[in-house]
């Protein structure tokens, strides 16, 4: 619900024009506040992926990003988010989300978020994002759609983070595909974690 109030305050009350190219890096200050935090009195993890958020969501305001896909009936969705915690972030700690569309390809937008103060790096992630038309909900290509944002630019160099989630991402489905097979039984019997735990702790007959 913020965001949608953000995009209606940002074009309608603002009246925001983009003032960056849509491959640029966007800005946005912000400081972590009592209610970020958590038991261990620092931003809590959670908190992080909403930043994140707010950092994709100015993006797409202050660069011509949201108007294009708009007007094109194009989405971008989320399929993958690798974050790495580097420098924790304490009470009233200033940092800027960093935000920028780092490359893209048949398949999928790259993305490039950081949090920074000076020259300190909080965090660093990589978002790989899938987009989709308004009308059909069908995949299209990213390929094809900067051909028409972006008429004559050729995708960058893809960064090496975005290379190596994409072979984490074929990793991972091999692997949790084999797991969530081997325990697909446990469906049909939900309780059987309960129960494991009563064969554990009943103790030895004499």
């Amino acid at each position: 619900m913020w965001f949608i109030f953000r995009f209606i305050v940002a074009l309608y009350i603002q009246k925001i024009k983009p003032s960056r190219h849509l491959l640029d890096w966007v800005f946005v200050p912000y400081r972590c506040m009592p209610w970020d935090l958590d038991a261990n009195i620092h931003m809590n993890n959670v908190k992080y992926l909403k930043y994140l958020e707010r950092g994709r969501v100015e993006h797409m305001i202050h660069t011509p990003w949201l108007t294009e896909m708009t007007s094109r009936g194009f989405k971008a969705l989320i399929a993958n988010t690798e974050i790495s915690y580097v420098k924790e972030i304490k009470p009233f700690q200033r940092f800027k989300a960093e935000t920028r569309i780092s490359s893209w390809d048949e398949k999928y937008i790259y993305m490039e978020q950081l949090f920074t103060y000076r020259k300190t790096v909080f965090t660093a992630a990589v978002i790989r994002m899938a987009m989709v038309s308004t009308k059909t909900g069908q995949r299209i290509s990213p390929l094809q759609a900067f051909a028409e944002i972006l008429p004559g630019v050729t995708p960058p160099q893809l960064p090496g983070s975005a290379q190596h989630l994409n072979l984490l991402v074929q990793a991972q489905r091999a692997e949790t595909q084999a797991i969530a097979a081997s325990h697909a039984d446990v469906d049909d019997n939900p309780n059987q974690n309960d129960k494991s735990v009563k064969e554990k702790t009943q103790e030895p007959s004499l």
